[in-house]
């Protein structure tokens, strides 16, 4: 499956959420800083939206894993969402996805700016996370289209409900894969389909000392994470599924 050609594109994009992350060490204190700087720094100005998480006290979200990482501020800026917490900036895609050139594009755009506030990090780790949702009407017909195959005891899961998630460490990158039947979701047309979800987080632990130095080495490695995240996705799909979501290839 690794040696299968990637498609450029798919003129039938399966795609719900691409998100990318960066996360700091320490408490930079990222929502008190950077949404006001990048607010009179972005063109057209964005929308700003001050998230739930934002009533919880700092030294309980900071303290409570779940919360650690849950934004509090986000900015509304043309195809994308720009979210901060106390240790994290979230750049996600809205739909339809703007496709991946544009996607870094703005990644790398903003990771510049933010790299110019000074601000000292450590920076820890960065991510891409794509969501997809293979639709298909019944359990069955949606675990046919990924490339699974389950035995628990006595039982073949052929048309049962699946929720699976596999930690895989490649070189640098863990890629965290995860697959769960009977979903529903809204895609870009609006429209709600039944599906199977696959996730693929693809998160790369590092150590930079500020934000500069991260930014300046980004390029070339959220290129090679893209492509390692895009591999994990279509090795979890049959070829007839790919087949079926229009492919272009180079």
């Amino acid at each position: 499956m690794s040696e299968r050609r990637l498609p450029t594109i798919l003129e039938r994009e399966p795609l719900v959420d691409a998100v990318f992350e960066v996360r700091l060490g320490g408490n930079p204190h990222l929502a008190d800083l950077l949404p006001g700087i990048l607010f009179n720094q972005l063109g057209p100005r964005p929308t700003l939206e001050r998230l739930a998480t934002a009533d919880i006290p700092e030294p309980i979200r900071v303290s409570e894993p779940n919360l650690a990482f849950a934004p509090v501020i986000r900015l509304h800026w043309r195809e994308f969402a720009i979210s901060f917490g106390s240790r994290n900036v979230v750049i996600a895609c809205k739909l339809p996805y703007p496709k991946w050139p544009r996607f870094k594009d703005a990644i790398l755009d903003i990771v510049d700016k933010v790299s110019q506030v000074g601000i000292s990090g450590p920076i820890e780790r960065y991510s891409l996370k794509y969501v997809n949702l293979i639709q298909a009407p019944t359990v069955a017909e949606q675990i046919q289209k990924i490339n699974l195959a389950i035995r628990v005891g006595d039982v073949d899961v052929k048309d049962d409900h699946v929720s699976v998630q596999v930690h895989r460490t490649e070189g640098e990158t863990l890629h965290i894969m995860s697959v769960v039947t009977g979903a529903k979701g809204k895609m870009a047309d609006g429209k709600l389909v039944s599906g199977a979800v696959v996730d693929i987080d693809s998160i790369r632990p590092i150590q930079f000392p500020d934000f500069r130095t991260f930014a300046e080495n980004l390029g070339e490695a959220v290129e090679t994470l893209r492509t390692e995240n895009k591999i994990k996705f279509f090795s979890c799909l049959t070829e007839a599924t790919v087949d079926e979501m229009g492919p272009k290839y180079d």
